[in-house]
């Protein structure tokens, strides 16, 4: 049955359809729904499922408008779009409902999926940096290794001094109030801290030592609260303990990886190195490509979608804030801020993930299930778990496993693009 649809376009990317449900498709439906319900509607004065449509119709008659208007706008909704060839993305918004049992009229406020202008995706020009590990990296790496497996010894019968580890309590009062109270903390005596000229106002205490120090709280402090303002830790010294470095030697190399000398150690380190510079010069070069490719091309954005993405983004980024020790209120007190910041990046996300997804349509860029299953085993080889576990995770749910198909296809769509680009070796951006 042939439904009446008026389409009016509010932008390249949006518009507004008026469905006008014909009312025999609407008694109809309410009529499909009483008939189920009265053959197990338990009616005083009528045996069950036996009691007339009319009389089931009276006792029933919220729960048909509640089951009607959910199936019937999902339904009819869905054969607008299909009969209008609409490409719809996300979900629609609803409005102006008129309905009753013989009619049924809406508007469906929806976005679009724009139409992508894009001169040139094949045959990019760009540069790759090169690739150089240095020796004093190498040696860098390998003092962050050794520092790694370092012993703290308690010293006893000296003061503290540069370098020295106190484990101690403290006290930090801030305009004549406690504002914050910690017991076995670790406090490093150092050149430099965070909190300019903290440790170093602790040199020479002695175990059972209480000591003072003053601080100026930097401006953009973590705690808001603090920002800018004066401190003053009371600090109570437990223990003294020297940093112990082991030797870099052959046993070294046995103890802290599969190696059996120095040189195997060393060698391992520049591999490493060499492979993560590698893997983030080809970040570097995908974003390269993805920026030329967001030059080249022209489209509005869905602003809801782009409204979404943004979310998402503030979400994401309050809960980091949350994680790293701020108050959930302090960083919630964030959030327009986050939105203002992150719409740039909310923006051009959606404005790639277009861009690809053209890309892919034009050169017919698929992820077909034989590609599906060497994913789960990638997957289940980097989480560590059963093949068969990660396969029943995804194939339970429809969603989950286009949304891994959809990031195969992207994955491939990046990668198709990079193939076809012209790379100048060993030269900077």
């Amino acid at each position: 049955m042939k439904l009446k649809v008026d389409v009016k376009d509010v932008s390249s990317c949006e518009k507004v359809l008026t469905i006008d449900v014909p009312s025999e498709m609407v008694t109809e439906e309410f009529s499909a729904f009483y008939e189920s319900v009265g053959k197990r509607a338990k009616i005083p004065g009528f045996r069950p499922g036996h009691a007339p449509k009319h009389v089931v119709a009276l006792h029933f008659r919220d729960e048909a408008r509640q089951e009607v208007w959910k199936q019937l706008v999902s339904r009819t909704f869905r054969s607008a779009v299909d009969q209008e060839e609409l490409p719809i993305i996300g979900y629609p918004q609803i409005e102006q409902v008129e309905f009753d049992e013989t009619r049924l009229k809406f508007k469906a406020h929806v976005e679009m999926k724009p139409k992508v202008k894009i001169d040139k995706y094949a045959g990019l020009s760009v540069k790759r940096e090169a690739v150089q590990v240095d020796e004093p990296e190498v040696e860098g790496a390998l003092k962050q290794l050794q520092e790694s497996h370092a012993k703290f010894q308690v010293v006893e019968g000296r003061e503290a001094r540069l370098g020295d580890f106190l484990i101690c309590s403290y006290r930090l009062r801030v305009e004549d109030k406690d504002v914050e109270k910690r017991d076995g903390e670790w406090i490093e005596i150092r050149e430099q801290d965070y909190l300019e000229g903290f440790s170093k106002q602790l040199l020479g205490v002695k175990i059972g030592e209480m000591r003072e120090a003053r601080v100026t709280f930097p401006s953009n402090y973590v705690k808001k609260e603090l920002a800018g303002k004066q401190g003053l830790f009371f600090v109570t010294v437990q223990e003294i303990k020297e940093k112990m470095l082991p030797p870099l030697n052959d046993e070294f190399a046995k103890e802290a990886s599969e190696s059996e000398t120095l040189e195997e150690l060393r060698k391992k380190v520049r591999d490493d190195l060499e492979h993560h510079r590698k893997m983030e010069t080809e970040r570097k070069l995908e974003h390269l490509l993805l920026e030329e490719l967001i030059k080249k091309s022209k489209f509005e954005l869905p602003a809801r979608l782009v409204e979404r993405r943004l979310e998402a983004l503030v979400r994401q980024s309050i809960q980091s804030l949350v994680y790293r020790g701020v108050k959930e209120e302090e960083a919630l007190r964030e959030k327009e801020n986050l939105k203002k910041n992150l719409l740039p990046e909310a923006q051009r996300e959606v404005r790639i993930s277009f861009i690809l997804d053209e890309i892919a349509t034009r050169e017919h860029i698929q992820a077909s299930d034989e590609e599906l299953n060497r994913k789960y085993r990638e997957v289940a080889d980097r989480l560590r778990r059963p093949i068969e576990e990660v396969k029943t995770y995804y194939q339970e749910s429809e969603d989950r496993k286009e949304s891994l198909r959809e990031q195969m296809v992207t994955e491939k769509t990046i990668q198709w693009v990079k193939d076809k680009a012209i790379i100048a070796e060993g030269g900077l951006k």
